[in-house]
């Protein structure tokens, strides 16, 4: 159902809505993507229904006059007008939904500065577990009892900055994540919100959400590349709290 939700509502996933501001709603590219594909179907579909009751030959009828024959090649009935037309539409859909997509993968691509955001995670993938790091002079709020360990009254304890598995941000802000291996490769991954980074031995990959952008709630992270026995098993969870 959830793939029917993405089709039907049209802010929804929340990365593909916004284009960082320059567009949303059915300008999305959701729709852009839905609409000409089925356009594009329908055309398809149309003209092949046509040919196939128009040109449909049952035996003893006479034969059509653009019928094929064996060994001669139809120069006469070449059409260069259709030729044309079926090689000039298909290129300019496919420039216009290139444009269109540049926009929203730039705007995933243009990863803010650590200057520029609310909070830097430090994320550490490693078999078969996610390690997130919060800054050291990052004050956790009260309220996160979502990840971490707890005292004997059920508080979480302030000074638990890493946390595996398992991460807790606030709603309303940019968050940056610094994305490292250590042994093999790995793919950093929050389902619902649709972020990927590789996860790569040697080399820090970067990502990043504005909170703002989705509803306070529990999402997912999966690794969504293979990295041995235990790869199905290395999720996290995701808690944007709302302050």
């Amino acid at each position: 159902m959830s793939l029917l939700e993405d089709i039907i509502i049209s802010d929804n996933p929340s990365i593909w809505h916004d284009f960082g501001g320059t567009s949303s709603g059915y300008a999305g590219i959701t729709w852009q993507m839905m609409i000409w594909s089925i356009i594009t179907g329908l055309l398809v579909f149309i003209w092949m229904a046509y040919n196939l009751i128009m040109f449909k030959h049952k035996e003893g009828d006479p034969e059509h006059k653009d019928a094929l024959k064996a060994g001669v090649f139809p120069h006469e009935r070449g059409d260069p007008k259709i030729e044309i037309a079926w090689t000039v539409a298909p290129l300019i859909l496919v420039i216009w939904l290139t444009y269109i997509s540049l926009a929203p993968l730039d705007y995933m691509w243009d990863v803010p500065d650590e200057e520029e955001t609310d909070l830097v995670v430090e994320v550490t993938a490693v078999q078969w577990q996610w390690i997130f790091t919060l800054p050291d002079d990052y004050v956790i709020p009260e309220d996160f009892t979502s990840c971490g360990k707890f005292n004997e009254t059920g508080v979480r304890q302030q000074n638990e900055r890493t946390t595996y598995d398992c991460l807790e941000i606030s709603h309303g802000g940019i968050i940056r994540f610094n994305i490292n291996a250590e042994d093999v490769l790995h793919a950093f991954y929050i389902v619902e919100i649709g972020i990927k980074q590789d996860a790569v031995p040697g080399i820090e990959t970067l990502a990043w959400i504005d909170t703002d952008d989705v509803k306070p709630g529990l999402y997912n992270i999966y690794c969504t590349e293979y990295c041995g026995n235990e790869h199905s098993k290395m999720l996290a969870k995701l808690y944007i709290t709302e302050d």
